[in-house]
């Protein structure tokens, strides 16, 4: 009989750690506190219309791509598209599209910032350099810093005579890169490369770590993606792969304790259920993990984990969601927008929306002549206490939201089928975030590469996947965490 592995929380770390682990033989079980699959991944249903949680755009599925890997390896069909435009960069009354084609990008600036665009070129040249050597690594899900002969052996697959071209970028940040191409006066420039960032690093460039900003604005050019129905349903799949290879997979089921006895870790859910597992793996955000741990395990981690157990250390997110008719969306409109804010212009205090847009006739979010969008935008969660100033900024980002629709689809935001708002109130009751804390950590110096929480524990038998966890956010940072996970404890390089 194989080992039992207890898997806590069903964001896309822990479904790629549980369906791995149980490919492999291990005897699973899968609890998730929430109502849905998939945790930031997943959907909720209102009316006739299916709106994803949070993520949206997909990355990591063309081929030798992480979620390809993954996908392929456990059997997975996923329905997607490839994008020729990534997204429309939207900064003032001007235009930016983020082509995938490298040429066609940098003919854009060339246009567009035609005084800057020596300089531009110059950049991204560069970044595109770092981002591609580091790929390399990428691609055999590396962990720093190695500390086992599997490990070090993914670490030096990588490994290429460029790789010594990274060293003297190490402990720089991307503002340096900036700095050194004369760019910090361009404001379109950095304006575009600060939404990139915001969203994937949860950053702006002057803090980014280098190394970890160069990977996002290199990555869109290996291939964005359109997924059908929204990454719910690779959650979905991933759990569809679970049960089929004989794994158990429980929700709504928030799991309250977690403590040792003898040498099996005892797991007690909210109806009192109690489950016995060699390993746990806890895909749950950090703040999380002081309530769930007996206080003797607790004590053994890391300190340096214990440090970033405030929520408030993660940014919030206020997001709205509207079903629109098909009619009223122009045809040439991108599916997927990223909206820069001037704050002497808008006084909400968002710095940008991301806008995402459902497919025409994609029937998974809505019915036929509908369409579904989610916006959303980074929010400070220290500003979003008091029900005074929730309710506050919730009304004036609502409003600029709405506005921002009407200059894209004139018209459609005087007659929407459906609209709704989430918070960080909303994101802790249903996808049960600490006080709303979504997205990992700001990748600056502090918190990146092997300054970054490990999927290893002092704890024997405990692992931590997730946004929170080395490499950081985004579905392809929490995927390798997963693999990274499932690798440490069947001891094979699976995937």
């Amino acid at each position: 009989m194989g080992k039992q592995v207890m898997v806590v929380g069903s964001g896309f770390a822990g479904l790629t750690a549980g369906a791995l682990l149980q490919k492999e033989g291990f005897n699973v079980t899968l609890l998730e506190a929430a109502a849905e699959w998939g945790g930031c991944a997943g959907k909720f249903q209102r009316k006739n219309f299916t709106f994803p949680v949070g993520a949206t755009l997909g990355m990591g599925f063309e081929p030798g791509g992480l979620h390809k890997k993954v996908n392929d390896y456990l059997s997975i069909k996923t329905d997607v598209s490839e994008l020729e435009t990534v997204m429309d960069v939207r900064i003032g009354n001007r235009l930016f599209p983020y082509y995938t084609e490298r040429s066609r990008f940098l003919t854009m600036w060339e246009k567009e910032e035609p005084n800057d665009s020596l300089r531009i070129m110059s950049f991204f040249e560069e970044v595109w350099r770092i981002g591609q050597t580091l790929r390399r690594h990428m691609l055999h899900y590396p962990v720093l810093p190695p500390q086992s002969k599997q490990e070090f052996s993914a670490f030096i697959r990588g490994f290429s005579p460029m790789s010594v071209t990274l060293l003297p970028y190490l402990g720089r940040t991307l503002g340096s890169l900036v700095k050194k191409h004369k760019l910090e006066k361009c404001h379109a420039f950095t304006h575009f490369i600060n939404g990139v960032l915001m969203d994937s690093m949860q950053t702006t460039y002057e803090k980014c770590e280098l190394m970890m900003g160069a990977t996002a604005l290199d990555i869109y050019h290996h291939g964005a993606f359109y997924v059908k129905g929204g990454l719910y349903r690779v959650a979905e799949s991933l759990v569809n792969s679970l049960k089929q290879n004989g794994g158990v997979v429980k929700k709504p089921r928030k799991v309250e304790s977690i403590r040792k006895r003898g040498d099996k870790w005892i797991i007690i859910d909210h109806r009192n259920n109690e489950y016995e597992a060699d390993h746990v793996v806890l895909n749950v955000p950090i703040a999380a993990i002081g309530d769930l741990l007996d206080g003797s395990d607790y004590d053994k981690l890391k300190p340096s984990l214990k440090n970033k157990e405030d929520p408030t250390l993660q940014w919030g997110t206020f997001t709205t969601y509207l079903a629109i008719r098909d009619e009223m969306i122009p045809e040439d409109l991108n599916l997927f927008h990223q909206v820069m804010i001037d704050p002497e212009q808008d006084p909400s205090g968002a710095n940008h929306f991301f806008m995402s847009l459902s497919e025409k006739d994609d029937t998974f979010r809505a019915p036929k002549g509908y369409r579904t969008m989610t916006v959303s935008t980074h929010i400070d969660l220290k500003n979003w206490q008091s029900k005074e100033d929730y309710d506050e900024q919730s009304k004036k980002i609502y409003t600029s939201v709405l506005a921002k629709l009407e200059e894209l689809a004139p018209g459609a935001s005087e007659a929407l089928p459906y609209q709704m708002t989430g918070g960080p109130r909303a994101w802790e009751k249903f996808v049960k975030r600490n006080f709303g804390g979504v997205g990992g950590f700001p990748q600056i110096k502090a918190n990146a590469l092997w300054k970054a929480i490990q999927h290893r524990t002092k704890v024997d038998g405990l692992w931590l996947c997730g946004d929170n966890v080395f490499p950081g956010a985004g579905s392809i940072g929490a995927t390798s965490s997963g693999v990274h996970v499932a690798r440490s404890i069947s001891g094979e390089r699976i995937v």
